[in-house]
């Protein structure tokens, strides 16, 4: 089948160290960064068609893409933004970054979304992971998230099933299109105050080039994964130029290394902890192209 890409940015010089909190990764064979709902279909179908792997990257946080070159296409829905607003609920396209959501809600004195405040996400990836911080989580505030997996589909948040850093997209081949979500009328000094309060907050996570949280904390325990970290004495901790932040066990911190750095220390954390407590720790970041066991 034929598909029109007119129009539709490429970026021939791709490299996931410019798309991605980290800073690292190579490249990929192809790259397209659809604008619309109709150009990301198009999109979608002719890299499945045309390409054996490919992947969707948001606003590139909570991933780690391999050093070498990627043997697939990435669409990157970074330019996929835009909000429109019904009532008590804005549906957002996609790649819309939580700071632009947060301040068209403190624009419109919009409240309930203000706990995002500081992820550096977007909305698509966040529906896509259940993101948020502590016990808040976006897929309380979803109604539905449409998304295109060779059909456009639309699920509530019933059908999204979302649970700890895990979604049903998560389970399928698929684009997140745009994202609904429930917000109440508020004053807008109110929202921006509350907002600033979530920003400050965040201002005592670690400095540095991380994917922010990089373990889920384990389901039945009443201690995050971070505490485990420290409790491990891995605080500090180096593989390269990765480095278990001083400040945030959770944070594994980017000083000029690689990517396969990061992931050599992401196993031996996991190692020292299971030796330590017996509990296996289970990624939150998501892994991009092939590592080796030479990576460690």
């Amino acid at each position: 089948m034929k598909h029109d890409l007119r129009g539709i940015k490429t970026d021939d010089s791709f490299s996931f160290s410019r798309y991605t909190t980290y800073g690292l990764g190579g490249g990929a064979k192809a790259s397209f960064f659809p604008r619309t709902k109709e150009e990301a279909v198009t999109v979608f179908d002719f890299v499945k068609e045309n390409y054996d792997r490919y992947v969707v990257l948001g606003n590139g946080s909570d991933v780690l893409a391999a050093d070498g070159a990627f043997d697939g296409a990435v669409i990157c829905t970074k330019l996929l933004s835009g909000i429109t607003r019904n009532g008590n609920r804005l549906t957002c396209l996609g790649g819309t970054t939580v700071k632009t959501l947060l301040s068209y809600c403190v624009n419109n004195g919009l409240s309930g979304l203000e706990y995002l405040a500081g992820i550096p996400a977007s909305i698509g990836g966040l529906a896509y992971m259940n993101g948020g911080v502590n016990s808040k989580h976006i897929g309380d505030a979803i109604s539905e998230v449409e998304f295109y997996d060779g059909e456009l589909r639309v699920f509530n948040r019933e059908k999204c099933n979302f649970s700890n850093k895990h979604s049903t997209m998560r389970d399928i081949s698929c684009i997140v299109v745009q994202v609904s979500v429930n917000i109440t009328q508020s004053d807008p000094k109110t929202v921006k105050q509350d907002i600033d309060e979530f920003l400050q907050m965040r201002k005592a996570q670690p400095k540095g080039k991380s994917c922010g949280c990089v373990f889920k904390n384990p389901s039945g325990l009443n201690v995050g994964a971070g505490k485990l970290i420290d409790g491990a004495g891995l605080k500090g901790l180096r593989v390269g130029g990765a480095e278990v932040s001083r400040e945030h066990a959770n944070f594994i911190i980017n000083h000029g290394g690689s990517s396969a750095d990061v992931r050599g220390l992401i196993k031996v954390v996991k190692a020292r902890v299971k030796e330590f407590y017996g509990i296996d720790l289970e990624e939150e970041v998501v892994y991009i192209g092939e590592f080796y066991d030479s990576d460690s």
